[in-house]
């Protein structure tokens, strides 16, 4: 049994995006259509999936379990599962020994996507997961003294927060992501202390963002030194603050709101810089790129496209910024259909950021109708089947880009 270690952080990305489609219908290979051996089978421009795609979900959704131990689900005072706090798991779904998180971002993917897969299979211990995760983020937050006051931490390692790559430092833009995440399960379950967590991160938020509407990408929380200034993902705020402005019509909601929006427009759209955004990369330019923000962003500006047209452009713009540099239809064993790498400077393809691209190729069609971009998400959210091994797990690296095998 292969032993590789391989992160669930990104892998759980794929999970929540399969399902944040909607579990649309995925087009079949018809039994007249026979795929040409060594190829990929493509039925009316369609890359097929190499397995049903409910089966691959499924079959997802069991590797989670697979190191959960002695967790029992609605019980955080004992036992947890190995996801609470490692990032890594065994190839063959066993837990991993490095003890390296990132709670704020990767437990709000596990939050969404357990929300939605309860939805879809009616299985009611998804619900109870989601909601043990979001408890524990509730308890481990950082000092109500603190400048950034009552926030989930963005690293979590050897059992203590920060750590790694963030050093002594959060990132706040993590913070309003799982933000989002509490107010979705507060919506699913009408239980106030989650309205309540996530009123906390607003308020710590609101209160700390910058005249140009910005805030640092890695802070001190207790006294705010600033670790590195740019970077993060806009997105996270601007969803998160409408998220909240559902309950709460407070008036420093919809300025940190406004201030956001028109930084995200500025700075990622119109001049199509990102920066850094993962909590293990040190450094990185401010023009390089990362799928992950470019496609939340593209997401949002497509689903808004009714209230606002020119959204369209606009996410057109940052989608093709980022096929033109991170998305591949060629050199990998799903082509035709895309691949996408995960940022400049670490060319792997990846099936979370493939997934979130075909998220937002979604929102596109939705918003245009174009038969065209509807095959391409078609095509490469099949192309996710591709990309899963015999366990089950979604792989974090699918495929070096310079491999072309």
């Amino acid at each position: 049994m292969n032993k590789l270690k391989f992160k669930f952080t990104r892998a759980t990305r794929t999970l929540q995006l399969l399902l944040a489609i909607t579990f649309a219908a995925i087009s079949v290979a018809k039994a007249d259509e026979a795929a040409i051996p060594g190829k990929v089978p493509v039925v009316d421009g369609i890359v097929q999936p190499k397995r049903p795609m409910k089966d691959a979900i499924a079959e997802a959704m069991a590797f989670l379990k697979k190191a959960d131990g002695n967790y029992v689900p609605g019980n955080i005072k004992g036992e947890l599962a190995g996801y609470f706090t490692s990032a890594f798991v065994n190839g063959d779904g066993s837990r991993a020994e490095r003890q390296l998180a990132y709670p704020a971002r990767q437990h709000a993917y596990f939050i969404f996507t357990f929300l939605q897969y309860q939805k879809y299979s009616g299985e009611k211990e998804w619900l109870l997961r989601a909601r043990d995760l979001a408890d524990w983020n509730l308890i481990h937050k950082t000092p109500a003294d603190a400048l950034y006051a009552n926030v989930p931490f963005s690293t979590y390692k050897d059992g203590k927060p920060n750590g790694g790559a963030d050093g002594d430092a959060i990132e706040p833009d993590k913070d309003a992501f799982i933000g989002s995440a509490f107010i979705a399960l507060f919506e699913t379950t009408k239980d106030k202390k989650y309205l309540a967590g996530a009123k906390s991160i607003a308020d710590t938020l609101a209160k700390q963002q910058g005249k140009d509407g910005s805030w640092p990408f890695r802070v001190v929380a207790q006294n705010g030194t600033v670790r590195h200034e740019f970077g993060g993902a806009p997105i996270f705020y601007v969803q998160f603050f409408e998220d909240i402005m559902r309950h709460d019509k407070d008036a420093k909601y919809g300025k940190a709101h406004d201030q956001a929006l028109a930084l995200m427009l500025e700075r990622n759209v119109k001049k199509n810089l990102w920066g850094i955004y993962h909590e293990d990369i040190r450094q990185k330019k401010d023009d390089k790129l990362s799928a992950e923000p470019m496609c939340f962003t593209a997401t949002y500006l497509f689903r808004n496209t009714k209230k606002h047209p020119e959204y369209i452009d606009m996410g057109r713009k940052v989608l093709g910024a980022m096929e033109a540099r991170l998305v591949h239809t060629e050199g990998h064993a799903a082509a035709p259909a895309a691949a996408v790498s995960e940022q400049e400077g670490f060319e792997h393809m990846m099936p979370g950021h493939t997934a979130r691209y075909c998220l937002a190729l979604v929102e596109l069609y939705k918003a245009t109708g174009d038969e065209q971009t509807k095959k391409k998400a078609l095509s490469s959210i099949n192309a996710l089947t591709y990309m899963q091994s015999d366990e089950g797990l979604f792989k974090t690296h699918f495929q070096l880009v310079k491999e072309k095998n």
